[in-house]
């Protein structure tokens, strides 16, 4: 059978620096079982710690299910990224496109195949996802804490979508031709792609959340995105505005159809953004957020605002506390 003409899915491994991690990764995608053909386009962003010579070796092993697109150089930091992913997406040969970073992994080697299977029985639902444990650096599996809704299986509303990061980025799957658009018309500068990807896909179909645990997110992996937001606060502060700017072009682009929970959703990430930042004047604009906090996040408030000199250290290591 033809693998180029006969692909039904493209997964999509992102990778950058990932050496201790990518081996696990990509053996999770690798040893799918499935009953169609099937492709894993790995793109790593330039790569300087011997994470392309990994990705060399998989696609000698696996060269019918391999294909590595290697950067020579880092577009990510030279503002380049969407440019790779239109890269990536025009080389995607399937009919559905499936997700998983280089320090994310698969913990159900029947996950595409249920995915699948799902899309194809359900012809107006444009992306499904599903609930993922959350894995330490060593890739050890959370026994208590899980990336998933609280919610039995079913579909997502917009509202839904909007209102938070539902589902993790290694859990989704989605109809390609849903995406006519490759760059999403109001994403901008933002870098929270998976987040624009699911409010654009509810956009143009219906939304399915599983509560089958079928992957896993990794966090405090040093090098991330995230471990560089909780040390570096001027990235911190830069990223979320970015994202609080897209709420905006997303409330422009539907038409204010949605203005009220968009609005209610920009005012809470910034509170989150001021109250990490330890901000008590900018935190004072957002009191309406703070009469709707869970009693943490009041205490962390009520501590920022009226007791400025000693919030920090006692944030720090509630903060550090909370990572154990």
């Amino acid at each position: 059978m033809d693998q180029k003409n006969n692909c039904m899915v493209s997964v999509y491994c992102s990778v950058y620096n990932h050496k201790k991690f990518i081996r696990q990764c990509l053996d999770s995608l690798v040893n799918q079982k499935t009953n169609f053909i099937y492709e894993i386009i790995v793109k790593d962003d330039a790569s300087t710690d011997g994470t392309s010579d990994i990705i060399r070796d998989y696609h000698k092993k696996y060269p019918d299910k391999i294909v590595p697109l290697i950067l020579a150089e880092n577009h990510f930091q030279r503002g380049l990224g969407l440019v790779a992913f239109e890269k990536v997406y025009s080389m995607a040969k399937g009919k559905y496109f499936a997700m998983c970073e280089g320090d994310d992994f698969w913990t159900d080697e029947n996950k595409l195949q249920k995915q699948f299977d799902f899309m194809e029985s359900h012809p107006d639902y444009s992306l499904c996802g599903h609930a993922a444990y959350y894995a330490n650096e060593d890739g050890e599996l959370s026994d208590d804490k899980f990336f998933r809704l609280d919610k039995e299986s079913g579909d997502l509303s917009i509202e839904e979508i909007l209102s938070s990061w539902s589902m993790a980025t290694c859990s989704l799957f989605y109809r390609k031709s849903c995406r006519p658009e490759v760059v999403f018309p109001f994403q901008g500068n933002c870098i929270n792609s998976d987040y624009a990807l699911m409010v654009y896909m509810a956009l143009k179909g219906r939304i399915y959340y599983s509560d089958e645990l079928m992957g896993a997110y990794r966090v405090g992996c040093s090098g991330s995105i995230t471990q560089k937001s909780n040390t570096d606060t001027a990235y911190l502060k830069k990223r979320r505005l970015e994202f609080a700017g897209m709420l905006d072009r997303i409330n422009e682009y539907t038409g204010g159809k949605y203005s009220d929970i968009i609005t209610r959703q920009k005012r809470l990430e910034l509170f989150n953004l001021y109250l990490n930042l330890g901000d008590k004047n900018e935190l004072k604009n957002y009191r309406d957020v703070y009469k709707n906090a869970g009693i943490k996040t009041k205490i962390r408030y009520i501590l920022c605002v009226y007791f400025h000199p000693i919030y920090a250290p006692i944030d720090k290591a509630y903060q550090k506390r909370k990572q154990v």
